[in-house]
């Protein structure tokens, strides 16, 4: 099984979608039995809840040989699994960066900052740095 993730490959998706999705795409085995596309995707990518993968099928992001297919479609050996969950992974929109903040006071309990007005609190769609949780 060949997993490469991180491949823009959809046509339709624009450089800066790459932010916004996070990519997967899967080569089935000249082996491989049928199985259902949302029980074969979740062997193979971690922490992927089935709802999570049903919810991607249900807004046309789970294509098979390029074409959109619902979550009870049958994996066949050969078939090039691509998928899109619309949420980057976390692990790649929290990265610390050095930012200078006004910490009031800070304990083993509480943590109080002097946010500065403008400072965007969490990344979100079009701010993905210079936040108060990076």
């Amino acid at each position: 099984m060949k997993n490469l993730t991180s491949e823009n490959t959809n046509p339709e998706l624009d450089e800066n979608d790459d932010e916004l999705y996070e990519h997967h795409r899967f080569v089935a085995d000249k082996g491989q039995q049928p199985l259902r596309v949302d029980k074969f995707l979740m062997n193979y990518i971690e922490k992927a809840t089935r709802n999570k993968i049903q919810t991607a099928a249900k807004e046309g992001n789970i294509h098979v040989n390029e074409v959109p297919v619902k979550s009870n479609y049958k994996v066949k050996p050969g078939d090039v699994v691509q998928v899109l969950f619309e949420h980057p992974p976390y692990e790649f929109l929290l990265t610390p960066e050095d930012i200078p903040l006004d910490i009031v006071h800070e304990d083993d309990a509480l943590l109080v900052v002097n946010k500065p007005a403008g400072m965007v609190v969490h990344p979100g769609h079009g701010n993905y740095s210079g936040t108060l949780i990076n």
